[in-house]
């Protein structure tokens, strides 16, 4: 049997297949091999549909009008399944007459082979020839491609200490107006240093408490383009104005947000164990939040590694270059550059041991003091040379590490007076240089299956701390008594599922950091902490709780507060007595309240 070669050939094969489907046998062995018939062409059509070769829609639509097409011929059965008694007029037409004898056909299995090859042949033409899914039109890349996202609803409640000053007689403040006894200094205070040191000169807001609802979205696409290289690109909500969250604020009549590329790199693995990434990536390095929060991307190099050395037991290790900052005019491009190198042991067949040990190295982030003004306008080369490119950039960063004003001296006379910049104000840059060593190390304990209990303990020193180099470059003896607070430390323990990936899933955690105000730069920290930055203690706890397959509602309460170095200037020169701490050790007491509503997929 032979089906004709036209473009309308689904409808005849379906014909065919329906002769096959809807006849009703007359002896038992008939029966059952027409019924094997039956299953084998109805599981070919869902095998056809499976490989993407035939839409459902379309293999239910040709089966059902081929069903039409028998129909005249040979009566369906009934409802109730096949082989089931036929019903309707069909039966009462039996009924008239008990002698009559019904004739099926007798299908042979040389002739259900011929036929089952036959109608997979016609329809794989068929579906080529008229594009259903045809999968030579598509590169093979494509298929290796899988989307990923992510949407967060976060209320958040920041909470800050009230000032209280020292009162006279009348109720009026003692001293000078910065002069604060308990709470918060205002932010005032700090915005109106000029001269070096100074601690956190962009504050803005110290004591008005604040809520607000925030939100981020996520849109990624991993794509494998071949058994070697894959590409990672992600869109963000957020801004260009800070590299350490992507959340974006609500609250802008309904204006919409913006979206920023979030991540686009290109991975190459050329063995199992050895891995190429260049772009824009995620965190390549191990470790807790004490030094690199969630949302932060890297753009760079790196590469990473790892090796089996026993029965569950391996070392890695990673090293990467990331430039921070690129100048067409000045030779002190910065830099990061951070090698890191662990092991991940197995301890016994419930516990897990990963330590790590990380060196890291921000070229050319120390600020150095300008020695003349910039050019003037007049100067041919006044908009071509880079003037105080060793700032610490706004737009980076955020709190708590030791400043320096860059700006030239008034004098040669009045070496730690600084003469104003071309905006009229100072320029800031970062004091120490930054150096850091970092610890890493996490214990996991798998015996409370499905739940599991994680201690993890992250360190960091700052080794790039030099006064004699901060007073050379910052040309003023008032950083003769600048303290060394170059460490870092946090604490955390986890409990609760692996992954929130279905209903009913929880995780809980509590945590204890102390970070001083130059063990890390603050530009690169996690704003749920102390709302950014560095120079603080305190404490964290919460919680997250799966409502609905990768669905999750989170509570997070952290409370800190500046941390006190001892340091203390009278800031009344008429009233010595009058003491309180300078602005690195002033009070910033802060907490925060969050509560996620976040799904993926």
């Amino acid at each position: 049997m032979r089906f004709p070669n036209t473009r309308r050939r689904p409808l005849l094969l379906c014909l065919a297949l329906a002769a096959a489907l809807s006849s009703a046998p007359a002896r038992a062995d008939d029966k059952q091999a027409l019924e094997q018939l039956r299953a084998t062409t109805l599981a070919l059509i869902d095998a056809l549909v499976g490989q993407g070769l035939l839409t459902r829609e379309r293999a239910d639509a040709l089966l059902k009008q081929a069903a039409q097409q028998a129909a005249p011929a040979v009566a369906a059965p009934a409802p109730g399944g096949w082989g089931a008694p036929l019903a309707g007029a069909a039966a009462a037409a039996t009924a008239k007459a008990p002698g009559q004898v019904i004739r099926v056909p007798y299908v042979s299995e040389t002739l259900r082979q011929q036929l089952r090859e036959e109608i997979r042949n016609e329809v794989l033409t068929v579906a080529r020839e008229e594009r259903w899914a045809d999968p030579r039109a598509l590169p093979e890349w494509v298929r290796g491609i899988a989307l990923e996202g992510d949407v967060r609803v976060r209320w958040q409640s920041e909470r800050y200490a009230q000032p209280s000053y020292a009162l006279d007689d009348k109720g009026q403040p003692l001293g000078v107006p910065c002069l604060n006894v308990g709470g918060n200094l205002p932010a005032e205070c700090y915005r109106v240093q000029r001269d070096s040191p100074a601690w956190a000169p962009d504050l803005v807001n110290t004591t008005n408490d604040r809520d607000r609802l925030t939100l981020r979205a996520r849109l990624g696409i991993n794509a494998k383009v071949s058994d070697d290289v894959s590409a990672g690109l992600r869109l963000s909500t957020g801004t260009s104005s800070g590299p350490s969250s992507a959340s974006q604020t609500l609250g802008n009549y309904f204006n919409k947000s913006s979206l920023v590329l979030d991540r686009a790199y290109i991975r190459w693995e050329p063995r199992y164990n050895l891995r190429l990434l260049a772009g824009r990536m995620a965190n390549p390095f191990q470790g807790g939040d004490l030094l690199w929060p969630e949302d932060l991307g890297f753009d760079g190099l790196a590469l990473q590694g790892d090796l089996n050395v026993g029965s569950g037991n391996f070392a890695f290790a990673t090293a990467g270059a990331f430039p921070l900052e690129e100048f067409n005019t000045d030779k002190r491009d910065k830099w990061l550059y951070g090698f890191q190198a662990g092991l991940d042991m197995s301890l016994g067949n419930n516990t897990q041991l990963r330590a790590a040990l990380g060196s890291f190295r921000f070229q050319n982030m120390e600020g150095v003091r300008a020695t003349e003004l910039p050019l003037s306008a007049s100067n041919p080369r006044a908009a071509t040379q880079s003037y105080l490119s060793s700032q610490y950039a706004l737009a980076g960063r955020q709190k708590g590490n030791t400043l320096i004003n860059l700006c030239p001296l008034s004098s040669e006379n009045n070496k730690d007076a600084a003469a104003p910049c071309t905006n009229g104000g100072p320029v800031w840059g970062l004091a120490s240089k930054f150096m850091p060593l970092s610890f890493s190390a996490g214990l996991l304990f798998k015996q409370f299956d499905p739940v599991e209990v994680g201690i993890n303990f992250d360190w960091v020193r700052n080794s790039g701390f030099d006064l004699a180099d901060i007073r050379a470059r910052a040309r003023s003896s008032a950083v003769d008594g600048l303290a060394e607070k170059t460490s870092g430390a946090q604490l955390r323990l986890n409990i609760g599922m692996p992954k929130l990936a279905n209903a009913g899933d929880w995780t809980a955690f509590a945590a204890l950091r102390r970070f001083e105000r130059d063990a890390w730069l603050d530009a690169f920290t996690d704003t749920s902490w102390h709302l950014g930055g560095t120079n603080y203690q305190g404490w964290q706890i919460g919680g997250q709780y799966a409502f609905d397959r990768r669905s999750t509602l989170g509570l997070r309460l952290t409370s800190t507060r500046n941390l006190d170095d001892g340091v203390r200037l009278p800031l009344d020169p008429s009233n010595p007595s009058l003491l309180t701490g300078n602005l690195s050790s002033a009070t910033l007491k802060i907490d925060v309240l969050q509560i996620d509503l976040n799904t993926r997929f």
